[in-house]
């Protein structure tokens, strides 16, 4: 039993190191996308062939750079997720997985055991009930509680990413008009309809309203978690429920980097005051 434990300790700190190392890659995503944007835009600028073939090709070796770490992110978060539901499930019910599959689990971490030591966090989840449906429930109602305000959170942040990005665009193609005419003009307004495919081909609009769209899932789940509560833990509601939570989860973007250490001791006293 000591080494069941030991084990989901261990499990729960590989996991948040292996979501820490996915939201850190998606950022990158993000940040190579914005070269490659910035490339075009500096092609609309100048018209020197020089230019214009130096752009492409750095453009093509951003764009082999932006598919290696795509590929990396979709792993490391595929085994984040995985981890979280096996240590969800295993601190409710108190029961371990077998050995190989265990074992295959800590296998396909792509985070270095170091890393993972350095996030246990043996009370990460609160539940205080008896192992079995009863502890899974509270278990699936603290982290729904958690991951609704982060995702809320992130939709703040996505959606004032896009207005700062918009305004900008807005305001420097309104400089424009003031200083340059006739064909500069045209380029300028050719770097403005850049800018806003570089909002879109960024997946800024994309994120946040998928943000938005899993905190609202996740706002409905709580209310169902009371019912499944009040009707005695029914094992197929509850598993519904939590298969929608994995659904909502899932199906969005990382949270924003640094939004769980901002929140954390806020979230905190706001669970301990439900």
């Amino acid at each position: 039993m000591a080494t069941t434990a030991i084990s989901r300790v261990q499990l729960v700190g590989l996991q948040r190191a292996e979501f820490a190392k996915a939201a850190r890659l998606q950022q990158w995503i993000l940040r190579i996308q914005f070269g490659i944007a910035a490339l075009a835009a500096a092609g609309v600028l100048f018209e020197s062939p020089l230019v214009s073939y130096s752009v492409a090709i750095a453009a093509l070796c951003l764009a082999g750079i932006w598919a290696v770490v795509g590929w990396q992110y979709r792993a490391s978060r595929a085994q984040a997720e995985r981890a979280r539901r096996a240590t969800l499930l295993m601190q409710g019910l108190d029961e371990g997985i077998s050995d190989g599959e265990l074992r295959k689990l800590k296998l396909d971490f792509t985070v270095s055991a170091e890393r993972g030591r350095a996030c246990e966090d043996p009370d990460y989840y609160a539940a205080q009930a008896t192992p079995g449906l009863a502890r899974l429930v509270e278990m699936l109602e603290e982290t729904s509680f958690w991951s609704c305000h982060l995702l809320k959170g992130s939709a703040r942040r996505s959606w004032f990413a896009f207005i700062g990005f918009v305004v900008t665009g807005l305001i420097l193609f309104l400089l424009a008009i003031l200083v340059f005419e006739g064909d500069r003009l045209q380029g300028a307004a050719r770097l403005f309809c850049v800018l806003l495919t570089l909002v879109i081909s960024t997946e800024v609009v994309g994120a946040a309203l998928s943000y938005s769209d899993a905190s609202q899932a996740l706002a409905t789940i709580l209310p169902r978690i009371e019912a499944v509560r009040a009707s005695g833990n029914r094992t197929v509601d509850l598993l519904m429920i939590l298969s929608d939570y994995n659904s909502a989860v899932e199906g969005a973007p990382m949270f924003w980097p640094g939004l769980y250490e901002k929140e954390r001791n806020r979230l905190n006293q706001l669970w301990s005051e439900r």
